[in-house]
């Protein structure tokens, strides 16, 4: 039939060829300086450290790790060095909301200073603009924004699961890229 495209042996060169360079098309022509840095200090300046768009279960871990280790302790504060109790949370309208704040501004001087959330750098991830140009303070909590309505979604978060550039909405929205090293 003409409509139907024939497939490539897997095992081609062409094939692998072609995967390869599809995938470093999607790269940024030009990488953040402090990725550059942080890349050059961690490897032997000989040996080139590959890059990869990091898939769904490194984002999600380095979710885990970051809400462990940021938005938790927010929330102790709160609940118990501003509120008093664990009862006066449940009666607060705000509280929830001003610890949901206070965490993505931690999380966007983070990804500001490296690139990098705690979660993200215990995986080797780094959150990139494909124009090249750096996450500032301002786009990285717009990014926390937009996540958390891609979030409300459900959809959203999980869109890596079946895109092949492994983008979830937010960073569809804001073309961003999520590499990891390896």
């Amino acid at each position: 039939m003409r409509w139907r495209k024939v497939k490539q042996n897997p095992q081609s060169p062409t094939h692998s060829n072609n995967k390869q360079q599809n995938f470093h098309d999607k790269l940024p022509q030009k990488l953040p300086d402090k990725l550059l840095q942080e890349l050059a200090h961690k490897s032997d300046s000989t040996q080139r450290i590959p890059l990869q768009i990091a898939g769904f279960l490194e984002r999600g871990k380095a979710q885990i790790i970051d809400t462990f280790m940021i938005y938790l302790p927010i929330m102790y504060l709160i609940t118990y060095g501003v509120l008093g109790s664990k009862e006066a949370l449940w009666e607060s309208p705000w509280a929830p909301s001003v610890a949901i704040l206070l965490y993505g501004i931690i999380a966007a001087v983070f990804i500001a200073k490296s690139g990098q959330t705690p979660g993200k750098k215990a995986y080797s991830l780094w959150i990139v603009r494909e124009n090249g140009k750096n996450v500032t303070f301002l786009f990285a909590l717009l990014r926390f924004f937009v996540f958390l309505v891609s979030g409300a979604s459900i959809a959203g978060i999980f869109m890596p699961l079946w895109r092949k550039d492994k983008k979830a909405l937010h960073d569809i929205l804001l073309k961003t890229l999520v590499l990891k090293k390896g």
